[in-house]
Order: C-alpha cells, then structure tokens, then sequence
C-alpha cells in the first residue's frame, strides 16, 4: 500500500514523500491520518536534525515519519 507523510532526512530537511508502508504485523495497527499536528518537541528534531537527542544519526539514510499528535481512521488491526 501506497502512503504519503512528511519525512525527516536532516536539519530543516522536511520532505512530503509517497512511499510502501509494509504489512502491519500483530501487536500494530494501521490509521487513515485525518488531522495531525506539530508539538515543540517536534519542531525542535526538525530544526536541529542529528544534533536533536531524539534524532538518529543515519536519518539521511533512513528519513524519520516525525508527530505524535494525530486523529484518525482505524482502517485495520
């Protein structure tokens, strides 16, 4: 299945991508994001990248799906 969301791949790199989410497994569920929205935690890992404690250093290599604060659809369990 095709999804959209906005990527973390460094220091004020924030990018809306279209990528393959994988099959969910037993203990995850999968949600139809409605609304989402930015908390000054999240701010900060997208400003500061790597140098934010929350950020892992090959987030180049591999882009972070940022946010906490969502609404939703439950589309599977």
């Amino acid at each position: 299945m095709k999804a959209k969301g906005v990527r973390l791949h460094g220091a004020n790199d924030l990018r809306l991508e279209e990528f393959e989410l994988p099959e969910i497994t037993d203990d995850e569920i999968l949600v139809k994001v409605i609304s989402d929205s930015i908390c000054m935690s999240t701010y900060k890992c997208a400003i500061l990248g790597t140098e934010h404690k929350r950020v892992h250093e090959d987030v180049a290599e591999h882009p972070a799906i940022m946010g906490h604060e969502f609404a939703g659809d439950i589309i599977k369990v």
